[in-house]
């Protein structure tokens, strides 16, 4: 018997896994809460912009508009790479936790 297959190391394993997922979430939870707060500013002003067409003026919500695109634009590339990053961590608590249950109940 390996040493691995022992059923309390599968449940370290996934223990271990969910506090890695917690630690890197220190990380990502900030770049979803900036990706959505750009994204929730963006939409309703290019809304408005889209709908009632003021041509020449620049106001508040031009402003706005510009700021929140170019803070989408930047924050794209690392909010691509933390969701990959839950992603591949979710899958590998969710393997994790199928192979302990599966040890236990054998």
């Amino acid at each position: 018997m390996k040493f691995s297959n022992i059923p309390h190391m599968e449940r370290q394993k996934l223990v271990i896994l969910e506090r890695v997922q917690h630690d890197v979430g220190r990380f990502t939870n900030p770049v979803f809460n900036l990706f959505v707060i750009a994204a929730a500013i963006y939409l309703p002003c290019y809304a408005k912009l889209m709908l009632f067409s003021t041509s020449g003026t620049l106001d508040l919500l031009n402003v706005l508009l510009a700021l929140s695109a170019i803070a989408l634009v930047l924050t794209t590339p690392a909010f691509a790479l933390a969701a990959t990053v839950e992603v591949y961590f979710a899958r590998r608590i969710a393997a994790a936790s199928r192979a302990s249950r599966n040890i236990e109940f054998a």
